[in-house]
């Protein structure tokens, strides 16, 4: 039995590593999808923003081709004004012309005001860029380091499946059986030490005659209150030292 729990333990190491290279397997494109939605939502953000700083640029110019035009008719109003005969048609042309003058402030306001809110749409624009820059570096870094480590992870579970294959042969098909059901029902913990009577996979006490038997090493014995596989926590140090 001694043999068998310490297979049993060496089983569970392989187990709990196979899962964690599994866990990490599935969490890792996770992560790499977490980037690329970002990614797409920043990308869109900065369409939008350059958008906006199209609509103003577009403002801007059609104000300037008014005012331009404005100006054009206060040049014309003047130009006549060297032509006509009579007061009352001066003087109408000047009411014109002030007009125009209006006119034209109100679309020099307007540009004024373009141009200002182009600059900020333009911190705007320069800011998503910015950001979809950090984006698209972090998913090639991702993306590299996710090869890698696939990769290499996919080695070593090959190997850790086939150290496991190895493993099973030398533990009867019944206590593997129960092991593996165990091991299902506690989150991949199917064999677990008792220190001082304290089981440490629940944390409770086994009672003391249960004690005396694990620490006799001669039946496979389970946790009273988890049902996890238990061994007294010295055998591992006597296995140690007999190595040594």
């Amino acid at each position: 039995m001694r043999e068998i729990l310490l297979n049993l333990i060496k089983l569970q190491d392989l187990d709990l590593k196979i899962k964690k290279i599994n866990q990490t397997l599935e969490t890792e494109p996770e992560i790499l999808s977490n980037i690329k939605e970002k990614l797409t939502e920043a990308q869109k953000e900065l369409e939008d923003a350059k958008n906006i700083l199209a609509e103003k640029e577009k403002v801007k110019k059609d104000a300037e081709w008014e005012l331009e035009d404005t100006e054009a008719r206060i040049k014309k109003s003047k130009q006549k004004m060297m032509e006509v005969k009579t007061n009352k048609e001066y003087q109408a042309l000047l009411v014109e012309i002030e007009e125009l003058k209006k006119i034209a402030s109100e679309w020099e306001e307007k540009i004024i005001i373009a141009l200002d809110e182009i600059e900020e749409a333009k911190k705007v624009v320069a800011e998503k860029e910015e950001k979809v820059k950090e984006l698209e570096k972090r998913l090639i870094e991702a993306q590299k380091r996710l090869e890698i480590s696939f990769t290499n992870l996919k080695k070593e579970l090959l190997d850790l499946r086939k150290k496991r294959e190895e493993m099973v042969k030398y533990i009867p098909k019944e206590i593997l059986q129960r092991y593996d059901f165990i091991r299902q029902h506690r989150n991949g913990q199917a064999v677990v030490a008792v220190n001082d009577g304290v089981c440490e996979g629940c944390h409770m006490h086994i009672p003391p005659q249960n004690y005396n038997e694990l620490l006799r090493v001669d039946k496979l014995m389970t946790c009273p209150s988890c049902q996890r596989i238990i061994y007294w926590k010295g055998l591992l140090e006597i296995k140690n030292n007999e190595e040594k």
